[in-house]
C-alpha cells in the first residue's frame, strides 16, 4: 500500500509535470483527437511525453539491454482509406516535422552520428538493405548483439527459418493481425491491427505523392543529410 509520505512525493511530481506542460508549444496530431506537445525539438503526445520524462529522471540502462529504435511506421507503414486530414495537409506537416516524435531526418541524423561515435554499441541499418538481403543482416544483428548464429545453426537453416516466420507476408497473414484491435476500449484511439500492414514494398510511398511532393522530400532530405556522410 502506498505510504502518506510516497502520495505526497507522486502529487508533487504530477503538479510539476502539468505545470511545465502548460508552458510547451502544443499542436493537433493531424486532425486525430489528440495533441501533439513539443519537448527537446520532438513533438509528441501527452502520455508519451509523462514516461520520456520519466524516462530520463529514472531510466539507467544496463549494458545488456538491447533497444530498438525506428521512427514511427517505417518499415510496416499504417494504411486507412478514410484520412483525418488530406494528403497533401499531411505532408506539408511532415515536410516542416510537425508529427508524433518529431522531424523524420532530424531522428535518422541523431542515430547515425551516434553510430559513428559508437560503433560498438549502436547498429544502423536501412528498412531497403534489409529488405535486399534480409538473412545477411539478421546474422550481423545477431553477431551484433552477441549472440551469433553457430554453425550447426546456420547448417539447419535456422536463421531462414526466422525470416520465413517473421516476413510481412506471415505477419500479415495471422489472425490476431487480422482481426484484433490496437488500443481496444480506447474509444476514438482504437484501431483495427490490420491496418498497420500495407504492402511491406521498398518505394511504394511514390506512388502516393505529385511529383512536386517527391522532388521537394528529395530536396529536404539531401539538405538535412548534407556533410554528414549518411545517404538515403
Amino acid at each position: 500500500m502506498e505510504s502518506h509520505l510516497e502520495k505526497q512525493d507522486r502529487d508533487v511530481l504530477q503538479k510539476s509535470f502539468e505545470e511545465m506542460i502548460s508552458t510547451l508549444p502544443k499542436v493537433n496530431f493531424w486532425g486525430l483527437p489528440l495533441d501533439l506537445y513539443q519537448y527537446q525539438g520532438f513533438w509528441i503526445t501527452l502520455s508519451f511525453l509523462q514516461g520520456a520524462l520519466s524516462a530520463q529522471q529514472q531510466f539507467q540502462a544496463q549494458p545488456t539491454d538491447i533497444i530498438l529504435c525506428s521512427s514511427l511506421r517505417t518499415g510496416y507503414s499504417k494504411s486507412q482509406n478514410t484520412q483525418p486530414i488530406q494528403l497533401d495537409e499531411a505532408f506539408e506537416l511532415f515536410y516542416e516535422g510537425v508529427s508524433m516524435y518529431g522531424s523524420y531526418w532530424d531522428h535518422v541524423l541523431g542515430y547515425w552520428k551516434a553510430s559513428l561515435e559508437h560503433p560498438d554499441k549502436l547498429m544502423f541499418l536501412k528498412y531497403e538493405d534489409l529488405v535486399e538481403n534480409t538473412v545477411l543482416y539478421l546474422k550481423k544483428i545477431a553477431e551484433f548483439i552477441g549472440y551469433p548464429f553457430s554453425s550447426e545453426e546456420q547448417q539447419e537453416g535456422v536463421p531462414e527459418n526466422i525470416v520465413q516466420m517473421c516476413s510481412f507476408e506471415n505477419l500479415s497473414g495471422l489472425e490476431v493481425n487480422k482481426t484484433g484491435k490496437h488500443r481496444e476500449g480506447q474509444g476514438n484511439l482504437e484501431v483495427e491491427n490490420n491496418v498497420f500492414f500495407r504492402k511491406g514494398k521498398v518505394g511504394d510511398w511514390k506512388n502516393y505523392l505529385t511529383t512536386e511532393m517527391s522532388q521537394r522530400l528529395d530536396q529536404r532530405t539531401l539538405q538535412k543529410l548534407s556533410s554528414s556522410g549518411l545517404s538515403l
